[in-house]
């Protein structure tokens, strides 16, 4: 009798701290959720609707400047803002790859995560490697959260450079039209 009370009392033992890792392992998995939500709450902004019609902007300011242009020499500071402003279009393409890999990786990450919690809850799977598992999960967030970060700065630096940039080389190229046009 007593030995049967020792096995029944090493098993609810057992199950029970089980359960408290269970817990603990949860809690982990909602915290990483948790975080992603940040980092996707962090992305949306009004000005990447724009995106193209600003990329389409640029391009035509720097064909008219191309086809309109025809100097022997040039003004040195004309020059390198033209130069930064062909380095600010051509930061378009780069800069919303970074957003579609951060967009595509949290959708990944939610599902991945979801499916773990679900798991976890149900203690399917390989018990044993829950806590790696939530490491590796807790790894892939980490990353999720540089590359959001690179992309805010890349945003922040292209919105910054075109606000500077874009007036002044506009209306650059539209003299230059319209001193072709009266010749």
């Amino acid at each position: 009798m007593k030995k049967w009370f020792f096995v029944f009392f090493g098993i609810l033992l057992i199950t029970s701290c089980a359960d408290l890792q269970r817990e603990s392992f949860l809690k982990q998995i909602v915290a990483l959720q948790e975080k992603l939500l940040e980092i996707e709450n962090t992305l949306p902004d009004s000005r990447l609707t724009d995106i193209s019609s600003i990329k389409v902007k640029t391009m035509q300011t720097e064909l008219r400047i191309k086809q309109n242009l025809q100097l022997d020499t040039i003004d040195m500071e004309l020059a390198k803002k033209l130069d930064a402003y062909k380095l600010m279009r051509k930061s378009i393409k780069p800069m919303m790859q970074q957003y579609m890999k951060v967009r595509v990786g949290i959708k990944e990450e939610k599902v991945v995560l979801k499916r773990l919690h679900q798991d976890i809850q149900e203690g399917r799977g390989e018990r044993q490697r829950y806590a790696s598992y939530i490491r590796f999960e807790r790894q892939k967030v980490k990353q999720l959260s540089e590359l959001s970060a690179d992309y805010l700065r890349a945003k922040a630096t292209f919105f910054a450079e075109y606000a500077r940039l874009y007036p002044s080389v506009e209306a650059f190229s539209q003299t230059l039209l319209l001193k072709k046009q009266r010749n």
